[in-house]
């Protein structure tokens, strides 16, 4: 019942190479049709033929399981289609970036980043730790020390709710008379309070 029945079927890996299956197995064809080499279970033939005339002729060049012709012919056909097609190889790799590109593009472009926004943070942290070193070796009872903030309020308590008894500018100079951790009581002309330890440093 079924040996009427035919299979056939073609798949293009390559321009030019091609795999042929039926149900007599597979084989494969590499070349372009009408100048083709087919290597399959049989051996190893070639087809040559003159498009648009219907001439064609095909010959076996080895016996089943190839041989040193059947390697030669398959060579000669991959090197001809390659020969045939090789502006649309050459664009299929050029447009296919590398596996190392990919994994570098990325981590090189965060690298960048990453040390570029680190210079600035580490200079200002820089700069920062500098001036509470050059603050605490002036909170001393009697030195002089620099209001940095401006509108930095003198209270009459260690809160940030005691009353305020006097605003400050920028680069005003008051006399350290007690340090308490976060508050410092200052001399300010003749009035005295006390102001956040954290606005106070060397002159501006």
């Amino acid at each position: 019942m079924l040996r009427g029945l035919r299979f056939q079927k073609r798949l293009q890996l390559l321009p030019g190479v091609r795999i042929n299956l039926s149900k007599s197995g597979a084989s494969a064809s590499v070349g372009p049709r009408g100048a083709d080499v087919n290597i399959g279970p049989r051996g190893v033939t070639t087809n040559a033929g003159i498009p648009g005339t219907g001439l064609s002729n095909r010959s076996k060049v080895s016996k089943t399981g190839g041989g040193l012709i059947g390697v030669l012919a398959l060579v000669a056909g991959l090197g001809f289609a390659a020969y045939k097609n090789i502006d649309k190889i050459g664009a299929l790799f050029a447009s296919v970036p590398t596996a190392q590109e990919t994994s570098q593009t990325p981590s090189a472009a965060t690298a960048a980043s990453t040390e570029a926004g680190a210079r600035p943070r580490a200079a200002s942290k820089a700069a920062s730790g500098g001036i509470r070193a050059q603050a605490a070796k002036l909170l001393v009872p009697g030195n002089t020390i620099y209001v940095r903030r401006q509108g930095s309020v003198l209270r009459e308590t260690e809160k940030t709710s005691g009353a305020s008894l006097k605003k400050l500018d920028k680069g005003a100079a008051v006399t350290v008379m007690a340090v308490d951790d976060d508050w410092t009581q200052v001399k300010s002309d003749t009035v005295v309070g006390w102001m956040r330890t954290s606005v106070l440093g060397p002159k501006p």
